[in-house]
């Protein structure tokens, strides 16, 4: 009988152990912060609310986004800090705001890091986050995780008067988004300066700069940049439309936030990042041909490509910049720079081989 009473007892525990820790990985109510550079009436933020929608879906309704456009919340350059005090739930990182804390990541900006296929590179980007070692390192050490993706498209240069050749802005003043294209444009013999998007349009508009660097086509709409520029060089070297672009940018929550969800939410949010990258990239291809027309024909903006001499003094000046970069970044700690480059670009070549059967 005493047998008998110490099962049942023993039975009865377990499943109030099972029911409590059931109980425990429930997914709470709870209302995320997060903070947007762009305004919410843009292409970026028809798509951020696609993707608030979808996790206030897939949640159940458990877990609402309210979201602080247009840097209402934290300043995009505040961006990291802003997540790891928690002013914000999540918001949009850009490695080159914080060099000196995701310098790995930043290294994914180097010069000629992806071409056409948008699709292949942000799926290589976030390989990379997932896989890397260095990377994923420096992601703990930060304690970021990644729940939207970003690609910027490729990165001309604007101006008010034509780029017939490289030597056109020798010497003159010319924003970057700073990272390899610092090195890059002054290869070149540009003077480049790092600026922030926001300010970008005030400083072309007063004379301040000679040039916009990282002129990328979605991003420059929203801020207006095709009022204060005429020209848009592409700045492309051999084989290729343009010179890559941003990759190492997206939007992040903290680690310990991510961690105390129950493992099925953040499944449901790994596979909806995923889910957003390819949709995110696929409609960037078609929407920047729309805008380049609307630019041509509403504010008689010109799109060229590099001479053939001009390709070759790109891809001179871009080897050298990534070289040096890299030396830099390996200088200030992140010795494995390298090896976090060469498995984003193996794995952005396996996958546009994957979409080129397609």
């Amino acid at each position: 009988m005493r047998r008998l009473v110490l099962k049942t007892l023993a039975t009865v525990l377990a499943a109030f152990s099972i029911g409590t820790a059931a109980m425990a990985q429930e997914l709470q109510q709870q209302t995320w912060k997060v903070a947007v550079p762009t305004a919410e009436k843009s292409w970026f933020g028809e798509l951020h609310k696609w993707w608030g929608s979808e996790v206030e879906k897939r949640s159940g309704g458990k877990i609402k986004i309210q979201f602080f456009w247009s840097d209402s919340l934290v300043k995009w350059a505040d961006a990291l800090q802003g997540i790891q005090s928690g002013i914000a739930d999540a918001a949009w990182i850009s490695s080159s705001y914080h060099p000196a804390q995701l310098p790995n990541y930043m290294a994914l900006d180097h010069m000629f890091n992806y071409g056409d296929d948008y699709v292949a590179a942000v799926k290589a980007a976030l390989d990379a986050l997932d896989n890397q070692p260095d990377l994923k390192a420096e992601m703990a050490k930060n304690d970021i995780v990644p729940l939207m993706s970003h690609i910027s498209g490729l990165a001309p240069v604007g101006t008010k008067v034509p780029l017939s050749n490289m030597d056109v802005l020798k010497g003159k003043t010319l924003r970057t988004y700073g990272g390899a294209r610092t090195d890059f444009y002054k290869g070149l013999g540009w003077n480049p300066v790092f600026m922030v998007f926001p300010d970008m349009y005030p400083a072309m508009d007063r004379g301040t700069l000679d040039a916009l660097g990282e002129l990328v086509i979605l991003l420059s709409n929203v801020f207006k940049l095709n009022e204060v520029v005429k020209h848009v060089h592409m700045m492309n070297p051999p084989g290729l439309r343009g010179n890559g672009g941003v990759i190492g940018s997206a939007f992040f929550m903290s680690g310990k936030k991510f961690r105390a969800l129950p493992p099925a939410t953040q499944k449901m949010l790994v596979d909806l990042r995923n889910e957003y990258g390819v949709r995110y990239a696929s409609q960037l291809v078609t929407s920047e041909e729309q805008i380049k027309k609307q630019w041509a024909e509403k504010n008689g903006i010109k799109f060229v490509f590099s001479t053939p001499a001009d390709e070759q003094a790109i891809l001179k000046a871009g080897n050298e910049a990534n070289d040096s970069y890299f030396k830099k970044l390996e200088g200030e700690g992140a010795k494995n720079v390298r090896q976090v480059v060469n498995y984003y670009t193996q794995a952005r070549k396996k996958y546009e081989a994957e979409n080129a059967k397609k």
